[in-house]
């Protein structure tokens, strides 16, 4: 269960192995932070005190596993308010266990917008017009922090409400799936969000993974993921610190953007409706040749016969 509403530092955060000197914790969307001062066993700073509604970020030079204590959130303290106008807002989960979006969201369904997106370090899911969450992003979890981007004007309070509480807004029942085998890139700290899909079907391969790279750091992988309209696509969470314009590949294959894509944290690309189309690279677009009354197909200098058989 989620703290108090408010703590101090020093009381409520704790470590599995001692800070060192340097070790950071900060709120960005307050601009504040504290550094640990080993000598004085402290944090010092302009960040004194944490509150259930924010999400922090811990910096440790050696790794290690940060604690927080206190007392049940009550019931009625369950509710995080969030900007509007396409702006982030932090969204810590509130539930003391796996709880589906559909529930999670209830009673934000009235004030959603086709284009609303809620991210995790390694997911995300979008409002879609018929109503629903799609994405790779199925649940929110305790211990979890996630980012929500409101798309409409104005800010809305969003209650959440525990799993057995009787005033609960209730949406059409659904499975709480098994979370998803997501790719993870520790070292960064920041992310950026894309819905893409390939030109061609032959690229969209079923069981095919994208992998999408910022300089020669790879910062994604995603799986192809059918939607209701029987679309092909994928949803691209990259992690990365770096500056950099982003590189497709797929199946081994370079793929291209129509317009190149750099890095930047907390930017989103593509949508349900139009999602950033990635085309086969001009050196790996593969092209037909007759020879000999016979068609082979030529893809990055290799021989194919038409039943895709490699040939000499």
């Amino acid at each position: 269960d989620l703290t108090a509403s408010k703590g101090k530092l020093a009381s409520c955060m704790s470590a599995a192995q001692p800070w060192t000197n340097g070790d950071l914790i900060k709120n960005p969307s307050a601009r504040q932070f504290s550094v640990y001062d080993e000598t004085n066993d402290v944090f010092s700073g302009t960040l004194n005190n944490l509150h259930f509604s924010q999400m922090y970020m811990v910096y440790s030079a050696n790794g290690n596993t940060a604690r927080v204590s206190g007392e049940t959130l009550p019931a009625d303290s369950m509710h995080v308010s969030v900007r509007g106008g396409g702006r982030w807002s932090a969204l810590p989960c509130m539930f003391d266990q796996r709880t589906s979006l559909s529930e999670a969201l209830a009673d934000y369904y009235q004030n959603a917008s086709v284009g609303d997106i809620i991210k995790a370090h390694n997911h995300f899911a979008t409002f879609s017009a018929d109503g629903r969450w799609v994405g790779d992003l199925q649940t929110l979890q305790p211990g979890e922090g996630y980012l929500f981007r409101r798309v409409a004007p104005g800010n809305v309070d969003i209650a959440f409400y525990r799993q057995n509480a009787t005033n609960a807004p209730k949406r059409a029942p659904l499975s709480v799936a098994s979370p998803l085998a997501s790719f993870n890139n520790p070292s960064a700290s920041t992310n950026m969000t894309m819905i893409a899909k390939v030109e061609n079907g032959q690229w969209e391969m079923t069981n095919g993974k994208l992998e999408v790279f910022v300089n020669d750091e790879l910062c994604a992988v995603a799986s192809p993921i059918q939607i209701t309209n029987g679309s092909v696509l994928y949803f691209i969470t990259v992690q990365s610190d770096k500056a950099g314009e982003l590189r497709f590949e797929a199946d081994g294959q370079p793929l291209e953007p129509v317009q190149p894509i750099i890095y930047q944290a907390d930017a989103h690309a593509g949508s349900l409706e139009a999602p950033v189309v990635l085309k086969p690279a001009d050196d790996a677009r593969p092209y037909k040749i007759l020879e000999d009354n016979h068609v082979f197909i030529i893809r990055n200098g290799d021989r194919y016969d038409v039943t895709g058989k490699k040939t000499k």
